[in-house]
């Protein structure tokens, strides 16, 4: 009796040999490059460093606390490249940090305090307390803001230019074992 053909091995082969490389997609990864990649089963989670050097179907990166890694360009399942720093995106950085410390700091220095005229008038001189809280507060979060985006400015925030990686099937042979795998992006 003849046993019918199991299918799943011939669609794998067909899948492996027809679907797109990542090779194609990253011409930007050039030795000296910058790049953020992942690269599962290579390396954890996100892996940044520099090309060191490349062959047709492998990067070789390296970084200042880590050993180079060798990973095979159709492993990499998500690619970034370096644009250098931008002042405006670190402005934009500053401000969210320096807000919210400036409106911290104006809080506190309010809840600690009272206005001073208080003291010396006799009638209505000012500003109510209530008003000269609101002051203190208000000043404090345009003062965060402006030593958050100007210091933010001064340092910059790194921008990453994203390359799309085709969804691509791989086939890995390791420790005797075969394994076929395959992303889907929707």
């Amino acid at each position: 009796m003849l046993r019918p053909l199991r299918p799943l091995p011939l669609i794998a082969l067909v899948l492996v040999l027809l679907a797109p490389h990542a090779q194609a997609q990253l011409v930007e990864a050039q030795p000296g490059a910058r790049m953020r990649i992942q690269a599962p089963g290579i390396v954890a989670g996100r892996y940044v460093g520099t090309v060191i050097s490349r062959t047709a179907d492998t990067l070789v990166l390296g970084s200042p606390t880590s050993a180079p890694v060798r990973v095979p360009v159709s492993r990499i399942t998500s690619a970034e490249v370096s644009r250098g720093n931008s002042r405006g995106l670190g402005a934009v950085q500053g401000l969210k940090w320096g807000v919210p410390i400036g409106l911290a700091v104006g809080v506190l220095l309010a809840a600690g305090t009272s206005n001073p005229d208080d003291q010396y008038c006799i009638d209505n001189c000012g500003q109510t307390d209530s008003e000269y809280k609101r002051n203190i507060i208000i000043a404090s979060l345009f003062s965060g803001a402006f030593w958050g985006a100007g210091i933010g400015a001064i340092v910059g925030h790194e921008r990453w230019e994203r390359f799309d990686i085709t969804p691509h099937t791989s086939f890995d042979v390791r420790d005797g074992r075969t394994r076929l795998g395959a992303a889907v992006r929707f």
